[in-house]
Parts: structure tokens; C-alpha cells; sequence
């Protein structure tokens, strides 16, 4: 529940909006009486269907979930608003990314809600060009609304917003921005597939949910954090720039897994873990997160495309890979680091890419404030590139010819692994494509894991670090063990722990009441 009341709204940001979550439902008293309230007031009944013909979701469940929606964002952020789509193909009742059947009826159901002044929009723009992008129809609260809102106690532990929605998601291609929906999605029926193919979608769907429902009891938070949601600015990629509202709540624990390629791959094409917001905060942050209430380590693959690439090639990789030992264009980069990070960046740009041109492109347009990297031409690119594969031959030939979706197939099924072995003991691990985030005191058995599956998948090993600043201690180790009959001085690190903050307990507080509500306990 918001403590404070938000001060005049400023005007709709069109880039400050999240899209529409029609999975977003709740049976709560107080939400049902605020829908019928507005139903009766909006003169909704007027879209009743007329007949005898029986829709599969209401007005009433269509409004709710509209509602819900706008109120989850309002508790997130006042000022953030709704990409809403006017377009009637985007409500398709039989789909399998539409888990509440919401209806194409929900267009006129927001009409009304504008019409009566609860809601306001900022319009759809659409470009003629095709050059330039266009935009759905922003719908945000108005402070008649806010007023309602503002009389509500129900929290969103009480929300569900991931109501039967499907976890195991088929593209039609590669895309970086798994939230991009637009002709991405595609839909798939059973029936369409093989019953290896059946099996194999059936138990990894059943595997996530599992996964997702012990994240979802599972008290996942930074105890430095004062709010549960915090505004970050998108550094790198397409987005750079843009304005980013994160929730640390339970609405935002949902995590799926994104093949690529269509039917056609097999389901051995992409596959990796996407959503989560340990995924959407930058690495410094991550290091903060505890996971029930205790400190956590990220554990993350060394250079692992390129590893598991090279291995592919019959060739083991040793030290660094990007350390090339020279200064390939020393009047431009002038210092090996900045040199070792064009190189990381060039050839993991090289793995995904399909052409030199588009993997040259992808580097410029990787960190827009970064002039020297945008300012490298395609011809100094290549020096480097060519630098990187005469340290190491086996590569060439290889870069630059779409080799990561292959590479993500098989790091996905590490992941869902080591995923799946700690969802059995009830332990929940955080993952980030290669790297993967734990209570401290499971890191053994996590580095256990890890080269196990790894071996299990690829018939090989790949080395892993902490990545995590710890504090350093030093004690003396004696016993009855060769070498250690004396006292032995033996290194030792912990965790820095980080003193929460009275909103962080407060938060702890309310899950754990939740929790006790809901017949689980906090572990």
C-alpha cells in the first residue's frame, strides 16, 4: 500500500510504460467491490453479449483484470502507464499466451473507463515511413482513480500476476529483448508435436513451474533497497537511455524460457531463462541481493560461449582469451584493458551475429555514450577480430555465422539442471544466462553442480569464479589430517553482509506473513 499521495501526475511518457499484463488477477474482496462498483457506474452492462452465447471470460473479468493491472503499476510507480493495444487481433480468447481467455472485448471495456474519467490516454503513433517505430496507446489512472486506489488495503502479495501463464515460449526468431511480443510469439498445440517433442515441452514446462512456485515462496530482496521498486537508466543496447521502473516484489519473480526459430528448430534453438529482476539490475546490484534473508554468492562461467565453442572444435582454451599480449592499433586503443574489453565484446558480438557486417554494427551500437568504441571502423573491427583468431585458429570461419542460439540451446540445458536438482531440495538459485546466484553457504554444492552438468551436457569441463567482493579472513586449521598436524594459517572468505533498512524488514515482515496465510513457512 502506498504510504505517500503523489503530487500532480506529469504528462504520459510514452517510453515510461510497461504493456498490458492480461494474466494479472485476483478474487480479493475489496477488488470486487471497486469492479462492480465501476461496472454499475460506466454502464458496462450495455456490452453484455446478447443471447444465449456464453463468453469465456465476463465484462466484469475483463475489467478486473484491467484494473488490476493499472493498480499494480500505480503501486510501483504513479507515474507509469499502460502500453494498451486497440488492435482487436491482439486479444486472441484460444491462445496460448492469453491464459485468462481476456477478450477483444476489453477494448470498449477501457472506452468506457476513459468515457466515465477514470482512465486517460495518451494516443497510438504510428509511423509512415516504416523507418521509425510505432507505439500502442498509452492509458495511465487519473486521480478520480487514484482516489479509489488510494482506499484499497490490498497488497500485492494478495495479486497474482502470472495467472496461468504459459512459461515455455516459442519465437519465431532471435530477438535480444525477450518482452518484445510484437510477431514474435508464436503459437504451438500439442498436437502439432512429435511425441518426443511432447514429452520433452511437457517436462520442461513442468519443471519451471515448479521452479517459479518456489520463487514465488521464496524471499528475494536487497536489504540496502528503502523502496521495493527502484528507477534505473538502460545503459547498453537499443533501449540505451530509456527510463526503467523494477519491482522487487512478488510480481515480478516470473521466470520463463524462450525458444527460438519456430517449430521448425525442434526446441533446439534458444531455450533460455528469461524475466526475473535479478535480471534486469546491474551486476554491482546483484552482488547485494539476499535471498531469505540471507547473503548470497553469483558464481558465473568463464568466457563461456567462446569455451564452449573452441570445445566444439576440439581445442581446450587456456588463460584468458581476450588478452591478445599486444596492442593491435596502439594509436586508437591505447591500454591492453580497454583493448581485452573491444575484444570480449567484438567476439561475443562475432557468436551471435550472422555477418562481419551486422557483428561490426551490433559492437558500435552496444554502449552509446562510449565515442571510441562507436568511432572504430568496420576495417579496424576486423584487425581485431583477426588478431583474436590468429591466437586462436580454431575459430576461424566460425564467428560471424550465427552460432548463439546453438551455444544458449546448450547453456539453457545446463541451467535448467542445476535449476531443477536445487528446486528438488527446496533451495532457490537465481540464474543469469552462465551465471547463477546462491545462498553463500551452497556455493560448494552450486560449483558441484555446475561441472556436472556441464560434463553431462558437453563431455567437458568449463571453469567458474565468484564474482562477488568478499571480505578476507585468515585462521589457523589443525588436526589429525597429513600436513595439518600443526596449526596450518588457511584463507577463508565471507560475505559482506549489508545492514538492511526498516522498509527491507517491514517487507520481510509482510512476506512472512504471507507466507504463515498461505500455509508455507519461511526457511
Amino acid at each position: 500500500k502506498r504510504d505517500t499521495m503523489e503530487d500532480d501526475l506529469p504528462k504520459i511518457d510514452r517510453w515510461h510504460s510497461e504493456p498490458l499484463d492480461v494474466h494479472t488477477w485476483s478474487d480479493h474482496p475489496e477488488i470486487k467491490v471497486l469492479c462492480n462498483d465501476l461496472y454499475d457506474q460506466t454502464g458496462m452492462s450495455s456490452l453484455e453479449p446478447k443471447g444465449n452465447r456464453k463468453a469465456k471470460r465476463t465484462v466484469k473479468g475483463s475489467l478486473r483484470v484491467l484494473i488490476l493491472d493499472l493498480y499494480v503499476k500505480w503501486l510501483k510507480d504513479p507515474s507509469l502507464s499502460i502500453g494498451f493495444s486497440k488492435t482487436k487481433s491482439s486479444y486472441k480468447v484460444g491462445s496460448r499466451y492469453n491464459g485468462l481467455y481476456i477478450p477483444e472485448k476489453i477494448i470498449e471495456v477501457e472506452a468506457l473507463l476513459v468515457d466515465a474519467g477514470y482512465v486517460e490516454e495518451l494516443p497510438h503513433f504510428h509511423s509512415r515511413t516504416r523507418q521509425g517505430s510505432s507505439y500502442t496507446t498509452r492509458l495511465r489512472h487519473t486521480e478520480t482513480l487514484t482516489e479509489l486506489f488510494r482506499e484499497l488495503t490490498i497488497d500485492l502479495h494478495d495479486i497474482d500476476t502470472h495467472t496461468n501463464e504459459e512459461c515455455v515460449i516459442l519465437h519465431d526468431k532471435y530477438v535480444d529483448d525477450p518482452d518484445d511480443n510484437t510477431n514474435r510469439k508464436i503459437e504451438y498445440k500439442d498436437e502439432e508435436l512429435s511425441p518426443d517433442e511432447l514429452v520433452l515441452v511437457n517436462t520442461l514446462r513442468g519443471q519451471l513451474r515448479a521452479y517459479n512456485n518456489l520463487l514465488k515462496h521464496t524471499f528475494i530482496d536487497i536489504p540496502s533497497y528503502p523502496s521495493s521498486t527502484f528507477a534505473r537508466t538502460i545503459k547498453y543496447g537499443k533501449y540505451a537511455g530509456r527510463k526503467q521502473v523494477i519491482s522487487l516484489g512478488p510480481d515480478n519473480k516470473f521466470v520463463t524460457r524462450v525458444f527460438n526459430e519456430g517449430l521448425a528448430a525442434k526446441w533446439q534453438r534458444g531455450g533460455r531463462f528469461y524475466r526475473g529482476w535479478w535480471q534486469q539490475i546491474d551486476k554491482e546490484d546483484r552482488a547485494k541481493i539476499y535471498i531469505n534473508d540471507k547473503p548470497t554468492l553469483e558464481v558465473d562461467f568463464k568466457a563461456f560461449h567462446p569455451n564452449l565453442l573452441s570445445n566444439e572444435l576440439g581445442v581446450k582454451l587456456s588463460g584468458d582469451p581476450y588478452d591478445l599480449g599486444r596492442l593491435v592499433l596502439p594509436d586508437v586503443i591505447t591500454t591492453e584493458e580497454k583493448q581485452r574489453d573491444y575484444v570480449k565484446l567484438l567476439v561475443l558480438m562475432g557468436i551471435n551475429a550472422d555477418s562481419d557486417k551486422k557483428a561490426y554494427q551490433a559492437f558500435r551500437n552496444n554502449d552509446r555514450k562510449d565515442k571510441l568504441g562507436q568511432s572504430l571502423t568496420d576495417l579496424q573491427l576486423g584487425l581485431l577480430l583477426d588478431a583474436f583468431m590468429c591466437k586462436h585458429p580454431q575459430f576461424k570461419g566460425v564467428l560471424n555465422t550465427g552460432q548463439a542460439l546453438k551455444l544458449m540451446n546448450i547453456d539453457s540445458q545446463i541451467a535448467n539442471m542445476v535449476l531443477d536438482h536445487f528446486t528438488n531440495k527446496n533451495i532457490s538459485v537465481l540464474c543469469i544466462h552462465d551465471s547463477f546466484i546462491i545462498r553463500y553457504d551452497k556455493e560448494p554444492e552450486l560449483r558441484q553442480i555446475l561441472d556436472q552438468a556441464t560434463h553431462q551436457v558437453t563431455n567437458s569441463i568449463i571453469d567458474h569464479d565468484i564474482k562477488n567482493v568478499r571480505n578476507i579472513h585468515t585462521g589457523k586449521v589443525t588436526g589429525n589430517i597429513k600436513g595439518y598436524e600443526e596449526p596450518v594459517v588457511v584463507e577463508f572468505n565471507m560475505p559482506i553482509r549489508i545492514d538492511p533498512t526498516s522498509q527491507y524488514l517491514d517487507r520481510k515482515a509482510k512476506f512472512t506473513k504471507w507466507l504463515e496465510l498461505s500455509g508455507n513457512y519461511l526457511s
